[in-house]
């Protein structure tokens, strides 16, 4: 994944102010300035929904050659398509919304991005101060942010805001990355004003982890069952795959991911596990049960991630995060450190290599036998199709896993995948494999729905080359099928898969409804998909089993233009999280001489 531009690297911000097409000199206006500093930190992608609020800002970005405008169609949609593109890319985007309704319409989806720590610098178009307190439209006190972004920032005066933007964009731009909000009184976006630039450096804490690395490369080099737990600070490291891969290679251990994890291990590699959360198998569970030493890599080890803490760490934890606050604070470590995932992949690798590994189980035969004991009890248990006498996985009815699988098959390794939430998205986590980071898109533990067809977008618009595939439950679209216009005006490549079960099977499936499962409380009529998506201008198809589905993938990735695939799934399928939870034979394997 490329690394985000930073203020300084080179002189683009410089060449920028004229190749742009913009003056470097004299007076301009606050949406000039702010423009100015985007592009200055290596943005060419604003993702808005223009109001007379925003306008200033809105034609400073329309003057300028050197940086798009996107309109979304909703705010909540905004920050989704930023998020989604940079997670394709690694390149970070803007978003402008006005204040009010399209500020905290943004909330969702800043907040996601702060969860999963993604840069986006957003600007909102604020009252004026003279005016605060008197009931302007769209009145909001800023001070609702605070917990929402990484920072909130708010412009009171012209001359403030150069100053105001650069350490936004500083912060936003500073691991470990989030997005940050800056608001702009709407009269200090129109105004022209002459204001001297300004930089900012960044606060930086340094920590002495030398005595912390040697006591945990002792543990993980005298480990005889290690294992490695992979999340999202090893994502978003520079250089965080191969430092991962290369940690697994000196201590043969298997390796989970988490949400944000996934892709940084490539799943098709013997030594992968599956991913954390309610639907570990159970094999990979009794693994990491048995573990004498897991190391914890750029993960908080939140209650998502942990099915609300219950994921086995072994009889010793290694856990490794740039931030601090993340480290202990759910699981109590043997040994802490507070450092970049890659670098401490790489550290922890020297530290092993110089000890020699003791010897002990066989990382890749042992989570390939998790695997292969997996994919038997959804197949004899009809999660996979073929259930109930059924002579394959496509006799109806369709189910998740059946249909994940079929469309891996039908995706092209270097495509960019991206999936909404939902209970098809704990079906993928498990069975839809991805190989790397910035080919597959999901949200991590905010889980908030309608992120993926935003996301497509805003991978796409990252991407433009490579195929782009959406993964979305009905329940998912719904909440941001608008967003079928503007890949539509747009007239993007893009490959929506709907699994459509006219239910929030999650709720309707909870443990807590116990008997009352097949009372659906919470099902719809589901809208004809095909003819919803012709209406705004896609092309469109219905399958009835992963086979069709397939090919109506295959067939809408040689085609031009955005295609909706809709396929019908059984809504009375087990949940991701029950077909995870089986008798495993993985205690019995590691008791014998075969592990």
């Amino acid at each position: 994944m490329d690394e985000p531009h930073l203020p300084g690297d080179d002189a683009a911000g410089d060449r920028a102010l004229t190749d742009g097409g913009v003056p470097n000199d004299g007076p301009r206006s606050g949406g000039a300035y702010v423009c100015e500093a985007l592009v200055d930190a290596g943005v060419s992608l604003v993702v808005g929904l223009p109001g007379t609020q925003t306008l200033p800002l809105d034609r400073a970005v329309a003057e300028r050659d050197d940086v798009e405008y996107v309109m979304a169609r909703h705010e909540t949609a905004v920050p989704h398509v930023a998020w989604g593109y940079y997670e394709a890319c690694g390149r970070p985007a803007a978003t402008v919304t006005v204040p009010g309704p399209g500020d905290t319409n943004a909330m969702h989806g800043l907040k996601n991005a702060a969860e999963d720590s993604v840069p986006i610098l957003h600007v909102a178009a604020d009252a004026d101060p003279e005016d605060r307190g008197k009931g302007p439209i769209h009145e909001l006190d800023p001070e609702t942010f605070d917990h929402v972004v990484k920072g909130n920032f708010s412009v009171e005066r012209p001359m403030e805001l150069r100053g105001t933007v650069a350490e936004a964009v500083e912060l936003a731009l500073t691991p470990p990355y989030g997005p940050v909000r800056v608001g702009v009184p709407k009269g200090v976006l129109a105004a022209e004003f002459d204001a001297p630039a300004a930089s900012a450096e960044p606060a930086r804490t340094t920590y002495d982890n030398a005595d912390a690395y040697d006591r945990a490369a002792d543990l993980l080099a005298s480990a005889e069952r290690p294992a490695l737990v992979v999340g999202g600070g090893c994502r978003r490291a520079e250089g965080g795959p191969a430092a991962v891969a290369g940690l697994a290679d000196a201590l043969d251990a298997p390796v989970a991911v988490t949400y944000k994890g996934k892709g940084v291990y490539p799943e098709d590699d013997s030594r992968f596990l599956g991913t954390a959360g309610s639907h570990l198998p159970a094999g990979a569970r009794e693994v990491l049960e048995r573990a004498d030493v897991v190391c914890a890599l750029g993960t908080d080890l939140d209650g998502v991630t942990t099915a609300h803490w219950t994921l086995p760490t072994g009889d010793d934890l290694v856990h490794v995060n740039l931030n601090p606050d993340d480290v202990g604070r759910s699981y109590e470590p043997t040994v802490a450190l507070v450092d970049d995932a890659a670098a401490a992949c790489d550290r922890l690798r020297d530290g092993v290599d110089a000890r020699g590994r003791a010897d002990g189980w066989d990382g890749g035969a042992l989570a390939s036998r998790v695997r292969e004991e997996y994919d038997a009890h959804l197949r004899e248990s009809g999660c996979l199709g073929g259930g109930d006498g059924a002579d394959s996985a496509d006799d109806n009815p369709t189910t998740s896993a059946a249909l994940l699988r079929a469309v891996r098959e039908a995706v092209p390794r270097e495509a960019v995948v991206t999936a909404d939430v939902g209970g098809f998205r704990l079906w993928a986590m498990q069975t839809f494999e991805a190989y790397a980071p910035d080919r597959f898109v999901a949200a991590g533990s905010w889980a908030g729905m309608g992120v993926g067809l935003p996301a497509a977008v805003g991978a796409k618009l990252a991407r433009p080359d490579a195929p782009v595939v959406c993964l979305s439950g009905d329940g998912g679209l719904l909440m941001c099928i608008h967003e079928l216009n503007t890949a539509a005006d747009r007239d993007l490549d893009v490959t929506l898969v709907v699994c459509t079960n006219a239910d929030y099977g999650i709720i309707s499936n909870a443990p807590e409804r116990g008997d009352r499962r097949d009372d659906r409380r919470f099902d719809w009529e589901s809208p004809d998909f095909v003819t919803v998506a012709e209406g705004f201008g896609w092309t469109a198809t219905r399958a009835d089993t992963p086979a069709e589905a397939a090919d109506a993938v295959a067939d809408a990735l040689d085609a031009e233009g955005p295609t909706l695939v809709d396929v019908p799934v059984d809504p009375r399928e087990p949940t991701a999280a029950e077909a995870a939870d089986y008798d495993t034979a993985v205690g019995d394997l590691l008791a014998s001489d075969d592990a």
